[in-house]
């Protein structure tokens, strides 16, 4: 037992050493507040859409939901999603979202997100608030095939509302799950990341043609410390003899690991700048 438990904590080393978790929580404060002062104005736009703000913008549907107003939208023979947030006091979600999409970008996990500055005018969205310009995400989300094994895959790390603690954040159970596809610990190690406690069924697409995932919807971002939260849970796991872990799980731990650290140098340089 004490070789197993000294083999995992070499495995995940609490997913990153002290000083490193410390270098998350300043790269995150730091891409959000560059985010924020980049995108008020101006245009960010992702390579991975084609539009440059000269090209013609054809309004396909829109729909209004609980919280935002979607939009179907095409541009040169490409059909995108354009969101806006009806709630005035939640506009920073815009930056939140793209944000999330360009630290994912590396990793090929999740679709891609422009910002459509609150002064330009585009089909679907109302003046003078921005909007955020998606790429669609391949297959369907998870909560809608319901004949797939993925249908009963959570992922989601509760920040909040939960009765107890071994029910917040990074859970025995998210682990397991971990273990059922090679990009759910990526996945995983990005909501570490960016700080997201929304991976519901509903932001999480799966493609059985490509045997690929995708994670969308991301504008709950870069306000709660998940990574904080994922390293202490992990030490009350490995002090607690009742949980063990199979040779599966650790190395979906180490895959996990292995993409938070790739995320932290991957963008430690902003906070050289």
């Amino acid at each position: 037992m004490l070789t197993y438990r000294i083999f995992l904590f070499k495995a995940i080393h609490y997913l990153i050493n002290a000083r490193e978790i410390g270098e998350v929580m300043v790269a995150r404060a730091l891409m959000l507040i560059l985010f924020c002062f980049f995108t008020m104005t101006s245009s960010v736009l992702s390579k991975h859409i084609n539009y440059t703000g000269r090209e013609k913008v054809s309004l396909i549907s829109t729909v209004e939901t609980r919280n935002c107003f979607v939009s179907y939208v095409m541009i040169k023979d490409t059909v995108y999603l354009l969101k806006q947030k009806k709630d005035p006091n939640k506009q920073l979600a815009v930056v939140r979202d793209a944000l999330a999409a360009w630290v994912a970008k590396d990793l090929d996990i999740a679709h891609h997100v422009a910002i459509v500055p609150f002064k330009n005018q585009f089909p679907g969205k109302r003046p003078s608030w921005p909007a955020t310009l998606h790429t669609l995400a391949q297959g369907k989300t998870v909560r809608e095939q319901r004949d797939s094994k993925y249908n009963t895959l959570r992922l989601r790390q509760f920040w909040a509302h939960v009765a107890t603690f071994n029910e917040k954040g990074l859970t025995k159970d998210i682990i397991k799950y971990m273990t059922w596809h090679r990009q759910l610990p990526i996945i995983v190690a990005l909501d570490l990341m960016i700080g997201n406690s929304d991976r519901h069924c509903g932001n999480l697409c799966y493609d059985s043609y490509t045997d690929t995932f995708c994670a969308i919807d991301m504008d709950d971002t870069f306000n709660k410390d998940l990574c904080l939260l994922a390293c202490k849970k992990l030490k009350c796991m490995m002090q607690d003899d009742v949980v063990i872990f199979t040779k599966e799980e650790i190395i979906a731990l180490q895959a996990m690991r292995d993409a938070l650290k790739f995320l932290v140098c991957r963008h430690k340089h902003i906070m050289k700048e």
